[in-house]
């Protein structure tokens, strides 16, 4: 196992929404409602779904919705704060230095490469009705830029932590520059409607590799003995 594949198990060793056999009875209704608001969104999308058909599909009662959510869109703000908590959660302790004792910042890059991949594909369900809830309640979009916002910002300040590493000049800005390419290179890899035809396709650890080399180049970072 590559070093980074371990810093992976271990920023992911706890998320805040708690496992069904963690939570209580109501707990456990409320998480299956939003599984099948979830569920239906990537069905039907948000208009034509309804209470019935989150009820129904829950295995619940109209009323038991109504118990836990004051409408419709409640539910899909709770749905909406349940995807953002498990990032938020993801960002605090991928923010601790702890995590990242011993690493270099190849290290920082390809973990945070091989996070945002394997939590998007885990959650990919939960991140495609989030959009489209999104999508709905422009409001909603702010704080989700504010979370990637300050994964960004927490990177940043673990790689300038190792400046040392750093050979290209004025390395704050290199390195922040670095970071925001590596999103949006992130964004258009796992977004296949954005990413040109006339790139060939890679896997994921070779999209993950060629990023760290790319990124290892322009901040001038040692090369591996």
């Amino acid at each position: 196992m590559t070093k980074g594949l371990c810093l992976e198990s271990r920023w992911k060793s706890e998320l805040h929404w708690r496992r069904t056999g963690q939570q209580s009875r109501s707990e456990r209704t409320q998480s299956a409602l939003l599984d099948a608001a979830e569920e239906l969104i990537l069905e039907k999308g948000t208009d034509a779904t309804s209470i019935a058909d989150i009820a129904k599909r829950a295995g619940s009662s109209v009323g038991a919705v109504y118990h836990h959510f004051k409408d419709k869109t409640a539910l899909y703000y709770a749905l909406f704060h349940r995807m953002t908590a498990t990032y938020e959660a993801l960002n605090k302790q991928a923010s601790d230095p702890k995590t990242w004792e011993g690493a270099t910042i190849k290290d920082l890059f390809r973990g945070y490469l091989e996070i945002v991949l394997t939590t998007t594909r885990e959650n990919s369900a939960a991140k495609a009705a989030a959009s489209a809830v999104i999508a709905d309640f422009p409001e909603l979009n702010a704080h989700y830029c504010e979370i990637q916002a300050e994964t960004r910002k927490a990177l940043l300040t673990l790689v300038m932590e190792r400046r040392g590493e750093i050979g290209a000049p004025d390395a704050e800005n290199a390195a922040a520059f670095a970071i925001d390419q590596l999103s949006a290179m992130l964004r258009v890899y796992l977004d296949a409607t954005l990413r040109p035809a006339t790139l060939a396709p890679l896997d994921e650890d070779q999209f993950v590799a060629q990023s760290v080399e790319l990124v290892s180049r322009y901040l001038e970072l040692p090369r591996a003995t």
